[in-house]
């Protein structure tokens, strides 16, 4: 979507902000707390700060497995003391909802880091970092070493603009890979070892569940692994994850392109055309797709107890996990992490912001997490009691073991792509390239139209 210029010169005047914290008001206290309340015997009551948090972690999202626990194991253990009430926002909607919050002068305390929910970095550093509507969280780093040390490098020096660290660094990198349905499909060898081409031909009349709707994420990691593999490839997506890529009309990508258009004309799954990632899940999940390109936190789709999202005969047994061919693993460690703290929030705000990050970054919190929905943190000791239970997880053990000392880690198209292309237009334009209305060279011209536009 474009970025609106006017809503970021309009917030460049403001001197002063107020924060929703809860239930619309604009007052910057809690809608929980009263200033001066008393007990009956006289003494002053704890004060509840309560913070609204709009989030895509929710509802039907598969993250919303992990994270809404984690939120009631906070308020849990800060009783009486904070309190984090989620707001379920469609991913889609995401991005949209925190513009205009920006532009209301409302934004929540905690906001997603760009890069997720659609949020694009061009928007993040006109409308926020310009108008210094990101809290700096240097001290906090300095005051809480051992949340700090676990960050990764490469994320920090990413989140560290004009000497200001504006949002929470990565502490976990988690490769992304793909599934297959040994009950469909068994490769002669791992598909980590193939060619682009020897994993083409050995689907054989086996299907992979894309899909072109939202933003199109299946089909889009197929495409960067397409990319990774491209003479190169690695450099042209690695080298362009801080500015983004903006012209499409070069071999890499035009070769890529028509690579992913055999893929999608030959072994995509029937319902690929308008699927949704939960169209192209139950593809798999329903043995309509042998293959699916997805991340790690997608490996509880296939314990037990999620039987009653299978049909059609599949068994979460039969699926095992790799990286993809060419030895590529889809991982970007120079991200702006996960969160960043609005400059706008009161101190209490900030304070009860930063006591969840400091949970949700533990040693303890980070391991649940990790054994929920998989990753690597390579800045944290484990002990021998979690690795025995991280083997317990078949594939995510499975995902840990097929990555080695020749891997090669490659950031997504969502990392280059400015968010109206990642989020929208890249799936918008596929059904044209699948029915051959474009050619691999009009479709990288008209995404390269699409993200100038952008810049407008």
């Amino acid at each position: 979507m474009k970025v609106k210029k006017i809503m970021a010169l309009g917030m460049a005047m403001v001197t002063a902000f107020s924060l929703i914290a809860c239930g619309g008001s604009n007052s910057g206290k809690p809608k929980s707390a009263e200033s001066g309340q008393k007990t009956s015997d006289g003494a002053a009551t704890q004060e509840v700060v309560e913070l609204k948090l709009p989030t895509f972690l929710a509802g039907e999202n598969v993250g919303a497995v992990f994270f809404l626990p984690q939120i009631e194991r906070f308020n849990k253990k800060y009783e009486g003391k904070y309190k984090i009430t989620v707001e379920e926002v469609v991913q889609d909607s995401y991005a949209e909802k925190i513009k205009q919050l920006a532009a209301q002068n409302k934004l929540p305390t905690i906001i997603h880091a760009p890069g997720s929910g659609g949020i694009d970095t061009q928007w993040f550093k006109q409308a926020i970092l310009e108008n210094d509507m990101a809290y700096d969280l240097t001290e906090y780093a300095n005051q809480n070493p051992e949340i700090s040390a676990q960050w990764i490098k490469e994320s920090r020096e990413f989140c560290t603009v004009d000497g200001k660290l504006i949002c929470v660094p990565l502490t976990v990198i988690r490769p992304i890979g793909l599934y297959y349905n040994e009950a469909l499909y068994k490769p002669e060898k791992d598909i980590r070892d193939m060619s682009i081409d020897e994993f083409m031909k050995s689907l054989g009349e086996n299907k992979m569940a894309f899909m072109t709707a939202e933003n199109a994420w299946t089909s889009a990691l197929m495409l960067a692994a397409i990319i990774a593999n491209e003479e190169g490839g690695v450099d042209f997506i690695n080298n362009n994850t801080a500015d983004k890529v903006w012209d499409y009309n070069n071999p890499i990508m035009i070769n890529a392109v028509t690579k992913l258009k055999e893929f999608l004309q030959k072994y995509a799954s029937s319902n690929t055309v308008g699927a949704a990632y939960a169209d192209a899940a139950n593809a798999f999940m329903s043995n309509n797709a042998a293959v699916i390109c997805n991340g790690s936190w997608m490996a509880s789709e296939f314990n037990e107890d999620a039987k009653d999202k299978w049909s059609n005969g599949f068994d979460g047994k039969n699926v095992k996990t790799t990286i993809y061919p060419g030895n590529v693993a889809l991982a970007n460690p120079r991200g702006y992490g996960e969160f960043w703290i609005s400059n706008a929030a009161s101190d209490e705000q900030k304070e009860a912001a930063k006591a969840f990050l400091t949970f949700r970054c533990s040693k303890e919190e980070m391991e649940a997490f990790i054994l929920a929905e998989g990753g690597n943190t390579p800045n944290i000791k484990h002990s021998e009691d979690f690795l025995n239970k991280l083997k317990e997880n078949r594939i995510l053990y499975q995902l840990d073991q097929s990555m080695n000392e020749n891997t090669k880690y490659v950031a997504t198209t969502g990392d280059i792509f400015p968010a109206s292309i990642s989020e929208t237009e890249f799936g918008k334009l596929l059904p044209k390239l699948i029915d051959n209305t474009l050619t691999p060279e009009e479709f990288c011209a008209e995404l390269t139209k699409k993200a100038e536009e952008a810049k407008q």
